[in-house]
């Protein structure tokens, strides 16, 4: 299985929690959650996550997919 590295940047993300609350469905997704991080002022968040092919499909299903740059 091909592993890659993503980023998913998150609007919406106005503090620790939001973003705790989308690598949590990420990991739930199969994603291995490598780094992150806000702007506050922003209220903007992103994570790096490594995925493979299976990754993506679940993820569109989640709730933190509509807050992503992958919502389409």
């Amino acid at each position: 299985m091909i592993m890659k590295t993503i980023r998913i940047h998150f609007y919406e993300c106005e503090h620790e929690g939001d973003l705790g609350d989308y690598k949590e469905d990420i990991r739930s997704c199969g994603g291995k959650v490598l780094n992150s991080g806000l702007n506050y002022e922003a209220e903007t968040g992103w994570v790096d996550v490594e995925i493979d092919d299976t990754f993506m499909p679940k993820f569109k299903q989640t709730s933190a997919c509509g807050f992503s740059n992958y919502d389409s």
